[in-house]
């Protein structure tokens, strides 16, 4: 797989990416900034794909340690130069999420970052490598909860992107895997546009009871707003 590397924006820090797989999306940037992350806490990235959201959680939030999981044997090779690159010290492990007790320890991490696939596995976005990064080809978005909900400390976090079409499907997920919502954002490209996708803040073993904000990247004009600015500072 040829590459290609792109600036971050941050220092001098940079990450490789592929010009035939996936590259990451402006969602897992803003999930990634949105998420509440401490420098105490050990993180893990279920479906790493790149390593953009364990990335940048090391060199945004400074946690005490982060580790990918991604099934795409070329994409984990990647994700391990982009960490090589940055003298990160980022674990990466080549597993599906579904096989995730072989690799991982049950309740060993505080937080956990995830972009999961957006789309079903019959959609034309799900042939190729991108499409195992696009669509449920390999596992579907109640694999990845349930891998959280395996992998979680008690009162541990799980930070999720969807597509705002499938929130109900990922309450009642939470659920069935002893996460409750606790924190939803919901983004706008623009307000004219409705909303796209929403970040989900799930605590594992806490009551129910969500505060709901809402995002807006750009105004009418195009311009970036205020909030927009404000989350990359």
């Amino acid at each position: 797989m040829s590459r290609y590397v792109t600036d971050l924006g941050i220092g001098s820090y940079k990450i490789y990416q592929g010009t035939e797989a996936y590259a990451f999306s402006q969602d897992s940037v803003f999930l990634a900034n949105m998420a509440k992350l401490g420098t105490r806490d050990s993180v893990l990235d279920l479906g790493c794909g790149s390593g953009i959201l364990a990335i940048l959680a090391l060199i945004k939030k400074h946690v005490k340690k982060a580790v990918g999981i991604e099934i795409q044997t070329e994409l984990c090779e990647m994700a391990k130069s982009s960490a090589q690159l940055n003298g990160l010290d980022l674990e990466i492990i080549n597993c599906d999420v579904k096989n995730i007790s072989d690799h991982i320890a049950p309740e060993s991490f505080d937080k956990i970052l995830c972009n999961p696939p957006y789309f079903p596995a019959q959609s034309p976005k799900a042939a190729g490598g991108a499409g195992l990064c696009r669509s449920e080809s390999t596992a579907t978005l109640d694999d990845f909860v349930k891998a959280a909900g395996y992998s979680l400390k008690f009162g541990g976090d799980l930070w999720i992107v969807i597509k705002v079409s499938r929130l109900a499907e990922l309450c009642a997920s939470l659920q069935l895997h002893g996460l409750a919502a606790k924190n939803m954002i919901f983004i706008y490209p623009k307000l004219s546009k409705g909303i796209d996708t929403v970040v989900v803040g799930a605590r594992k073993g806490a009551k129910d009871g969500v505060v709901a904000r809402t995002f807006i990247a750009q105004n009418e004009d195009g311009e970036f707003t205020e909030q927009y600015k404000e989350l990359y500072r």
